[in-house]
C-alpha cells in the first residue's frame, strides 16, 4: 500500500489508559483509519471473535469497521500512540491489522517526535504526514518480511544463516544439506517450495547484493570486489552481474556514483 492511499493526517496523541478501568472500544467509521502503536502496558483488541492481547511494540492498524483497543490490564494499563488517518476510499485490508516493532525505545522516541510535531503549528503538516505514514508502513512491511523468515523450517533457517554468513566462501551442496540433516535432493526441493529458487541462486543473489554495495560505495577495483564477494574471477563476476542487473559492474558503478544531472 502507498502513502497516497490516504488523504491526510487527522490526529495524533499519546493515549494513557487510567488504572482500574477498561477503555471503550470505539468503532472506526469511514473514511477514517486509526493506527494504535503500543508504547507500554497491556491491552486487548476484539479480533475474529476473541480478545487478542497487545503488548509494547505491537502495531494495530484499524480500518473502518474495526474497533480500537477495548480492554486494559487494570494494574498495568496500556499506553499507545494513536494516529488517525483519512482514507481516500474503502478497500480490502492491504495493511495487516497486527504487526510488531521490536525496539521499544525506538517506538517511544517516534511517539514523542510525532506528538511534538503534530502540535507544533509551524511545522509543515504534509511533511509530518509523509513521515508518520511512511515510517509506519515501513515498520509493518519490515515485520512482514522478518516474520516470513521466522516461519521457515528451523533447518532451512540454519542453511540460510550459513549461506548469508559465508556467501564469499565456496559452498558445497553436501555441506549445506548436512547442516539441515537432509539429502541434497531434499534441500533443493525445500528451497524451490519455500523460497522459489535453488541454493545456488540464493548464493549468487547474496554475492551480487554485496558486490552492488561495494560498487556503489567504494573505489575498490572490480577484480578485488569479484574475489572478495566469492566469484572465481572477474569474467564470471561480470557475467553473473550482467545477468542479474542488466548492467556491467563498471556501468553500475558509473550510474551509482555519477552526480545528479540538473
Amino acid at each position: 500500500m502507498k502513502i497516497s492511499t490516504w488523504k491526510a493526517l487527522d490526529g495524533i496523541s499519546h493515549y494513557h489508559q487510567p488504572e482500574g478501568a477498561h477503555p471503550q472500544a470505539r468503532p472506526i467509521p469511514f473514511p477514517y483509519e486509526k493506527v494504535e502503536v503500543m508504547t507500554g502496558g497491556r491491552g486487548w483488541v476484539w479480533h475474529d471473535g476473541d480478545w487478542r492481547e497487545v503488548i509494547p511494540g505491537d502495531i494495530i492498524w484499524n480500518k473502518s469497521g474495526d474497533r480500537t483497543i477495548g480492554r486494559s490490564d487494570f494494574s498495568n494499563p496500556y499506553r499507545c500512540l494513536a494516529v488517525t488517518l483519512v482514507a481516500k476510499h474503502r478497500g480490502n485490508r492491504e495493511v495487516p491489522r497486527f504487526s510488531h516493532w521490536p525496539d521499544i525505545e525506538e517506538v517511544r522516541a517516534f511517539t514523542r517526535e510525532c506528538v511534538r510535531l503534530f502540535y507544533d503549528d509551524e511545522f509543515d503538516r504534509q511533511a509530518l504526514y509523509e513521515h508518520v505514514v511512511g515510517h509506519l508502513l515501513f515498520r509493518v512491511r519490515l515485520h512482514v518480511h522478518d516474520t516470513g523468515r521466522k516461519e521457515l523450517p528451523l533447518q532451512l533457517r540454519a542453511v540460510l544463516q550459513k549461506i548469508e554468513s559465508d556467501y564469499a566462501s565456496p559452498c558445497r551442496l553436501e555441506e549445506l544439506a548436512a547442516i539441515a540433516g537432509w539429502s541434497v535432493a531434499h534441500l533443493h526441493e525445500v528451497f524451490r517450495e519455500r523460497l522459489q529458487m535453488t541454493p545456488h541462486r540464493m548464493l549468487i543473489r547474496l554475492r551480487l547484493r554485496a558486490a552492488r554495495e561495494r560498487l556503489a560505495s567504494t573505489n575498490q577495483p572490480v577484480k578485488q570486489i569479484a574475489v572478495e564477494c566469492g566469484f572465481s574471477d572477474s569474467a564470471s563476476f561480470a557475467h553473473a552481474f550482467k545477468a542479474g542487473t542488466g548492467l556491467t559492474p563498471g556501468d553500475y558503478r558509473e550510474r551509482s556514483l555519477r552526480p545528479v544531472q540538473g
